[in-house]
């Protein structure tokens, strides 16, 4: 008699255990879960930054190169903020050009360090305005033009803007003026 007095007592310490056992369970699961969103939001690394963005850019041989004039304290943290990058000072690169925004607030250069510098971070909303602020804004020639549109195209990718990525791919070979035939 015993025994089946105990089973109502076991049953429920059963049933208890297995509650425990199920929400236990899903917290793991969720935190698995949450950690594995957080990291899809991948980080598109510097060296990312230089063979998508910079060097394509840099190769071209285009007929017009556009550099633009921007003063020399800007240009003096612009390489600053690159140095910042390759240390993997991301965030402190992006106060450093925010500054240089601030002596030279239209710098299409500028601005397209700190679009490239969002982009590292794996800001890609910020990303992808300061780069289409230097599509609307800056050259439409030479390898900043190019810059631009590469870092407009990887932002809209990344955040799933088919429609943008496609426009600034097609627009990068406008940036490009062929020399023209010599007779």
């Amino acid at each position: 008699m015993q025994n089946n007095r105990d089973r109502p007592k076991q049953f429920l310490e059963t049933k208890r255990q297995s509650e425990v056992f199920i929400r236990v369970s899903f917290v793991i699961l969720m935190a698995l879960l949450l950690s594995h969103c957080s990291n899809r939001k991948s980080h598109v690394e510097e060296a990312d930054v230089e063979e998508i963005v910079r060097n394509p850019a840099a190769d071209n041989e285009s007929l017009i190169q556009v550099t633009p004039l921007v003063p020399a304290a800007v240009m003096t943290l612009i390489q600053q903020a690159n140095q910042q990058l390759s240390d993997g000072g991301v965030a402190e690169a992006i106060l450093t050009l925010k500054r240089a925004l601030t002596i030279s607030p239209s710098s299409a250069l500028v601005q397209q360090n700190l679009a490239e510098a969002y982009l590292t971070d794996g800001d890609y909303k910020e990303a992808m305005y300061w780069s289409t602020l230097v599509v609307n804004q800056g050259p439409d020639q030479g390898s900043l033009c190019e810059r631009s549109r590469r870092t407009q195209a990887l932002a809209a990718e990344l955040l799933n803007q088919p429609d943008v990525q496609a426009r600034a791919l097609e627009s990068i070979e406008s940036c490009s003026t062929a020399q023209p035939e010599r007779y």
